[in-house]
C-alpha cells in the first residue's frame, strides 16, 4: 500500500511540475526582454531536470532498481515521447548534458589512479579492444547481411554499439563504493580506452558519409581524409601524453603550492581552480579534434596527484552543485526517445534484438578474466552505452545515414541497454557488497 501512495504522489508531484514548466517557460518567451526571454528559459529548464530527476530517484527506490535508470524512466516521461515538456535540443537541457558529462568523467579522473592501470593496462587494453570489435563487427554482419543495409550504414550501426558509457559507469561505481577499488580501475580504463577507439571508428564513418561518393570518385577526398584521420590519432597521442607527463611531473602539486603561496587568504581558489582546470581541458579537447569528455577526463587524472585533503575538500564544496548537472544529464537521456521511436512496432522489434546483441556483445570480455565474477561485473558495466551511444546515434542521424526505422530502433535499443546494463551491473556489485545503491544525481 506504501508503494502505491508514493507512486501516486510521484506521479501527482510530476504532473504539477510539468505544468508548471510548461507555463512558466511560455510566460518568458512572450516577454520582449532579452534577458527574460532567453537566459532565464535555459535556467528553467536546468532546474526542472533537477527537480525530475529527484522524483525519477525517488521512484526508483519504489521499485528497487537503480536510481539512473529511475531517472532516465523520468526523462522519457517529461520528454516528447510522453508528457512533451522536456526537449532534448533545447539549450537548458543540452548545457546540463555537457556539463554532467564533463563533471562525471572529471570525478572519475580525479579518482583516477595511473599506478594501478599500469598494472592493469593489459587486461583494461583487451577488454576494450574485444568491446570494440565483438558489436561493430556482429552488428555490421547483421545489418548488411539480414536487413539489407550498404556497408557503410551497416558499418555505422556497428559503430553505435562499440561505446561504453564512462559517465554511466562511474556513477554505478560510485554508488557502490567501488570507484577506487581494483576492478573500477579495470572498468574505467578499458572504458576510457574503448571510447577513445569508438570515437575514431566514428569519426571515421562520419568523414567517409559526409564525403559520400565523392570519396570513391575523386582520389584527391581520399587524400584529404587520410591526412584528417593521421591528424586526429596525432592529437589522441599528444592529448593524452601530454596528460601523463604533466601528472608524471607532479604539476598539480606545483600549481597547489603556488596558490597557497599567493592566494591563501582569499576564499575558494582551489574550487575556482578545480573548475577552470576542467573547463580548460574539455575545451583543448574540442579544439584539437576531440571529445571534450575525453579532456574533463584528462585534467582529472592530471589533478588527482593534488594532496587527498586539497582534493577532498574541494570536491565536496562543490559537488551539491554538481549533482543538478548529474541528475540532469541522466534525465536527458530519457528525453531523447520520441513518441513516434516509442509506438513503432518495426522500431520495437528490431530494438530488441539490438539491445539482446548490444549486451551478448559486450558480456564476452567477461571470458578474458581469471575470475568469472569479476569478469561478470565488468562484463555488465562495459555494456551500458548511455550518453556516448546517443551522440554516435546522433551523428548517424545528422549525416542521415540510418533510415528513421532503423534510427528509432537503435536510439531505443542503446536507452534499453543502458537502463537494463545499469540495472544488472548495480544488482550484481550490491550483491557482493550487501550496500543499497546510493541516489545519484540527487544533492539538493
Amino acid at each position: 500500500m506504501q508503494k502505491i501512495k508514493t507512486i501516486l504522489l510521484v506521479a501527482v508531484e510530476t504532473a504539477v511540475a510539468a505544468v508548471a514548466l510548461h507555463y512558466l517557460r511560455g510566460a518568458l518567451l512572450h516577454s520582449h526582454h532579452h534577458e527574460i526571454n532567453t537566459i532565464l528559459p535555459i535556467l528553467l529548464d536546468i532546474a526542472f531536470l533537477a527537480v525530475f530527476a529527484s522524483f525519477g530517484g525517488r521512484l526508483a527506490r519504489v521499485f528497487g532498481i537503480a536510481p539512473m535508470a529511475g531517472k532516465i524512466i523520468m526523462g522519457i516521461i517529461a520528454g516528447p515521447a510522453l508528457l512533451g515538456v522536456v526537449m532534448p535540443d533545447a539549450m537548458g537541457v543540452e548545457i546540463a548534458r555537457l556539463a554532467g558529462v564533463l563533471f562525471i568523467l572529471f570525478e572519475a579522473g580525479l579518482h583516477f589512479d595511473l599506478e594501478l592501470l599500469k598494472k592493469n593496462i593489459g587486461i583494461a587494453t583487451l577488454v576494450a579492444f574485444g568491446g570494440v570489435l565483438v558489436p561493430l563487427v556482429s552488428f555490421a554482419a547483421l545489418g548488411h547481411y539480414v536487413i539489407g543495409m550498404e556497408w557503410l550504414p551497416a558499418i555505422f550501426l556497428g559503430g553505435i554499439f562499440t561505446a561504453t558509457s564512462v559517465g554511466l559507469s562511474v556513477e554505478a561505481l560510485k554508488a557502490a563504493g567501488k570507484l577506487e577499488s581494483n576492478m573500477g580501475n579495470r572498468i574505467i580504463g578499458a572504458a576510457v580506452i574503448d571510447d577513445i577507439l569508438g570515437v575514431l571508428v566514428l569519426t571515421v564513418l562520419a568523414k567517409l558519409s559526409a564525403a559520400g561518393s565523392a570519396v570513391g570518385a575523386h582520389g584527391e577526398a581520399v587524400g584529404l581524409d587520410v591526412m584528417s584521420l593521421i591528424w586526429l590519432g596525432v592529437a589522441v597521442i599528444a592529448f593524452f601524453g601530454g596528460a601523463y607527463i604533466m601528472w608524471s611531473m607532479g604539476l598539480a602539486d606545483k600549481i597547489a603550492k603556488y596558490l597557497d603561496k599567493h592566494y591563501k587568504d582569499t576564499t575558494g581558489p582551489y574550487t575556482r581552480f578545480f573548475f577552470g582546470s576542467l573547463i580548460l581541458g574539455g575545451t583543448i579537447a574540442a579544439v584539437v579534434g576531440l571529445e571534450p569528455v575525453l579532456g574533463a577526463f584528462g585534467i582529472g587524472v592530471v589533478l588527482s596527484k593534488v594532496d587527498n585533503e586539497i582534493k577532498h575538500s574541494t570536491w565536496e564544496k562543490i559537488e551539491g552543485y554538481i549533482h543538478i548537472f548529474v541528475g540532469g544529464f541522466l534525465v536527458s537521456i530519457g528525453t531523447m526517445l520520441t513518441k513516434e521511436a516509442l509506438l513503432s512496432p518495426k522500431a520495437w522489434g528490431w530494438a530488441l534484438v539490438f539491445t539482446i546483441l548490444g549486451l551478448a556483445g559486450k558480456y564476452v570480455v567477461k571470458y578474458f578474466f581469471k575470475d568469472r565474477k569479476e569478469g561478470h561485473q565488468v562484463a555488465l558495466a562495459m555494456a551500458i552505452r548511455g550518453e556516448v551511444g546517443l551522440v554516435f546515434v546522433a551523428v548517424a542521424i545528422a549525416n542521415n545515414v540510418l533510415s528513421p526505422d532503423m534510427a528509432a530502433a537503435a536510439l531505443l535499443a542503446v536507452i534499453i541497454v543502458t537502463v537494463v546494463g545499469a540495472i544488472l551491473f548495480e544488482k550484481a556489485v550490491m550483491k557482493e557488497t550487501g550496500k543499497k545503491p546510493e541516489a545519484i544525481g540527487e544533492g539538493m
